[in-house]
């Protein structure tokens, strides 16, 4: 049974507020990562868990739809393992969850995580990658009759987003690079993914940044017409989010890699269904709340079934050319050794 987390359980141990207020402005917060398919990880991890039961930080977004498959379908619990899931209001909750000890895995936007661990926060682990953006799932849009027409026009415009300093401006200003365009003149307004629609319909401003299902719902409400892709050239199949957990003397992922790994197997399995989409739109309407008829038109992304470091290390290498983080980040550093997420 699904439940949400309650406010008042975040503890002392570290800084959590700050750290949270930290995360926040990194977050994409997408609806809701691409390369070489071989596994990044290769202990075998097959032995008895050392955890029966682990708590899953998780959002109520497409991102998240095979995992919600392998809890419905006992995946986990065929590895030893019963997975209980945790809705947070957000990545960054998420993060706050797993370095306090109120979860043993969180999903979260690989800005986040990646931004932490560059400034120390803890030493954070990917312990499995979720989705990898294909064209149509991150579009910059604008309503129908607008000026904003091109890439080209975007300059100077008002545009929204979620937050700054995550995949929402970094994806755009990376292809707006590429084509000649500047993009630092634009003016970034953040909000949520429902206020948009209305934002541009009373011309609040002149476009947004949507990503899946919000790009499908824009179209039908709005009539909202794409400006440009924000997953082609430099960013196509741009890596969006994975699952976390934090290493360390007591922590999750050192003190249970045979558990890490079980979890690891079971949501590959669903991952590896997610190309079937009738098994997909029913975890879209059931937990991300889409319609069953905007289900049916969201863009499919890819839902990896491996864990390569050279896929998230195109995010901390974009973040890096941005600005977002200082010095480099080896994300191969962050990869767990036991698991089995590439079989």
């Amino acid at each position: 049974m699904l439940r949400r987390s309650a406010r008042g359980r975040a503890r002392a141990r570290l800084p959590i507020a700050a750290v949270a207020m930290t995360l926040l402005a990194t977050v994409s917060g997408c609806g809701l990562l691409g390369g070489d398919d071989s596994s990044g990880s290769d202990a075998s991890g097959t032995g008895a868990v050392e955890k029966a039961k682990i708590k899953v930080g998780v959002l109520p977004v497409v991102d998240a739809a095979p995992f919600y498959r392998a809890v419905e379908q006992g995946y986990f619990k065929a590895e030893g393992v019963e997975v209980e899931p945790v809705v947070m209001a957000s990545g960054p909750a998420g993060i706050s969850g797993v370095l306090n000890g109120d979860l043993d895995i969180a999903f979260t936007t690989y800005p986040a995580v990646l931004q932490a661990q560059s400034t120390k926060v803890a030493d954070f682990k990917i312990v499995a990658d979720a989705l990898a953006a294909k064209p149509g799932h991150l579009v910059v849009v604008a309503p129908p009759n607008s000026a904003l027409k091109t890439p080209q026009d975007i300059p100077g415009k008002r545009i929204a987003l979620t937050a700054r300093r995550s995949i929402s401006d970094l994806a755009p200003s990376s292809v707006l690079k590429t084509l000649g365009v500047p993009h630092e003149s634009i003016q970034w307004v953040e909000m949520p993914f429902p206020n948009m629609i209305t934002a541009m319909q009373n011309g609040e401003v002149d476009g947004a940044v949507l990503a899946e299902p919000w790009v499908t719902t824009a179209q039908k409400q709005l009539g909202a017409v794409p400006v440009f892709d924000c997953a082609t050239g430099p960013t196509a199949e741009i890596p969006m989010s994975g699952y976390t957990a934090v290493s360390g003397n007591g922590k999750f992922a050192t003190t249970s890699p045979n558990t890490l790994a079980a979890f690891q197997r079971g949501l590959s399995r669903a991952q590896a269904e997610a190309t079937d989409r009738t098994k997909m739109e029913p975890m879209f309407v059931k937990y991300a709340k889409v319609d069953e008829q905007t289900a049916k038109l969201v863009t499919m992304s890819t839902y990896s079934t491996s864990l390569v470091p050279t896929r998230i290390q195109r995010v901390a290498n974009l973040m890096k050319d941005f600005g977002v983080i200082q010095g480099d980040l080896d994300v191969s550093t962050m990869i767990p050794n036991a698991g089995t997420a590439g079989k």
